[in-house]
Formats: structure tokens, C-alpha cells, sequence
């Protein structure tokens, strides 16, 4: 049963991909969201970064965060990312192994979540500077932290590269890539 539309607020998708063509599998995401009635207002610089949290070898990402506004629900866009995931070869949620896409739901306007399904803002958020530097593109500052600052310090130790190929289109039109 579909829950009824909210008011219209911003929201920020976290993306990336470690197989395949990790940029197109990044706009094919960004395409289907848009395909999904999302709408996608900005897109971050894409980042190259060394996989976190995994025992086992495995490709680089390409990471980047889009800024995306939707009256769904947090459950339903949930429901709309998984969907993007797996029609792009997603196999399974929650693993840490590699994988073609993954969509995940940083932070929304106004809203806080906590189920066993789905916590927003996301729970490792503050701690991911593949998160937070393409983030920080995008906004100053989210619930009162300062976002460039927190992802300069995470940079330090966590590897993090700003790539000049590969850029994101929205609407057939090239997104500012910074």
C-alpha cells in the first residue's frame, strides 16, 4: 500500500560503483532516478576511493552524492533506489562486496528515520570522506555540522581522489562538474 506524498524537500543520494564501467553505471543511475520521477538538481565531482570496511581485495570505487528533490516517502524512495540497484545488476543489499551501483539515502530535509530497514540520516555518515567531500560540494553545512571541514579531516586518512573523466549528465544536459 503506497503512503501518501509528502510536501516536496531535498534530499542527498550517496552513489558509487566498483564494477564494471563505474561512471556509466553512475549516470545510468542518475538517468533512472530521473525515469523514477526523482528530481535531480545537482550531481557532485565523481571521486575515486579505496573500499572501506572489507577483509577481501576489490576494486576502487567512483563515488559522488546527488542532491535530488522528491514528495515520496523515505520507505517508497528507498524502495525506488533498490529498484535502480538491482535493474543495474545489484545482486544484494548490506554486503561488502563489490558491486555495479549503490544508492544510499545521506540525509533528508526536515526528516529523521530509524527502522530496521532504513536510518536517516545514514548512521556512518559523519565518518565516510568519500561521502562527505563530494557532499561538501554540494552544502556547507547539514544539522548544524560543517561538512567541508569534517571531510577535510577524514581525508587525511582516508584515500580519496577527485577524477577529471567521467562526468554526470542530468536532463541531457553535462551537470557542473568542480
Amino acid at each position: 500500500m503506497k503512503s501518501e506524498p509528502q510536501r516536496e524537500r531535498r534530499i542527498f543520494i550517496g552513489l558509487g560503483s566498483n564494477l564494471g564501467d563505474r561512471v556509466e553505471n553512475l549516470r545510468q543511475a542518475i538517468s533512472l532516478m530521473q525515469v523514477h520521477g526523482l528530481k535531480v538538481l545537482r550531481v557532485s565531482s565523481l571521486y575515486e576511493t579505496e573500499p572501506v570496511e572489507t577483509c577481501e581485495p576489490q576494486p576502487n570505487y567512483i563515488n559522488a552524492v546527488a542532491e535530488i528533490v522528491t514528495d515520496l516517502p523515505l520507505p517508497e524512495l528507498l524502495e525506488v533506489l533498490e529498484q535502480i540497484e538491482r535493474r543495474l545488476g545489484r545482486e544484494s543489499k548490506g554486503d561488502k562486496k563489490p558491486r555495479t551501483v549503490d544508492l544510499d539515502i545521506l540525509w533528508a530535509e526536515g526528516e529523521r528515520i530509524d527502522s530496521e530497514r532504513l536510518k536517516v540520516p545514514h548512521p556512518r555518515l559523519w565518518e565516510r570522506a568519500f561521502v562527505l567531500t563530494p557532499l561538501s560540494e554540494l552544502v556547507d553545512e547539514l544539522d548544524g555540522k560543517p561538512v567541508a571541514e569534517l571531510a577535510r579531516s577524514l581525508s587525511e586518512r582516508q584515500k580519496i581522489r577527485k577524477i577529471a573523466e567521467g562526468q554526470i549528465f542530468v536532463g541531457g544536459r553535462e551537470c557542473k562538474v568542480l
